[in-house]
């Protein structure tokens, strides 16, 4: 990883904390920039984009980043930004096809679940919403089940 473009995410990341979004979108950029591949930098600048109200440039970002070859992990964490940023944007339809891709890698089930609930319920999907929550709902009892078991060996 290029030691400039992290100096850039770290910057940035700084920046949106301190509420500065003109630094936050100007040193994560440059990340993205330097280094194509940065998911967390793509996903970072992104969210920052969608925070500025620019919702279409922060999905047009995400979908550059999953054009490239990148980890399971790393296309499954753009595709949940995606649907994230899309809904926030009011694309509810493209935002639950994104939800969708995230919820077929392992360990992205819950989050697409939670996000596929929230774009149904905006839809008027109730039904579908609420089966999303019971998901999520498993999942999660689920994964504390197994950390308990995990953490009594």
């Amino acid at each position: 990883m290029s030691f400039v473009a992290k100096r850039y995410y770290t910057r940035g990341l700084a920046a949106m904390d301190r509420g500065d979004t003109n630094g936050s979108l100007e040193a994560l950029r440059a990340a993205v920039d330097l280094l194509p591949v940065y998911t967390e930098a793509r996903v970072a600048y992104a969210i920052a984009l969608a925070r500025m109200g620019d919702c279409p440039r922060g999905a047009q970002v995400l979908r550059a980043g999953l054009g490239r070859p990148c980890s399971p992990v790393a296309s499954a964490t753009m595709w949940a930004t995606l649907g994230d940023v899309l809904t926030r944007g009011g694309d509810f339809y493209g935002a639950e096809d994104a939800f969708k891709q995230a919820g077929q890698h392992s360990g992205f089930q819950g989050r697409a679940a939670a996000g596929l609930a929230r774009v149904y319920a905006k839809l008027g999907r109730y039904p579908e919403s609420f089966e999303q929550l019971k998901l999520v709902s498993t999942l999660a009892k689920e994964f504390d089940d197994a950390a308990a078991a995990t953490a009594a060996d």
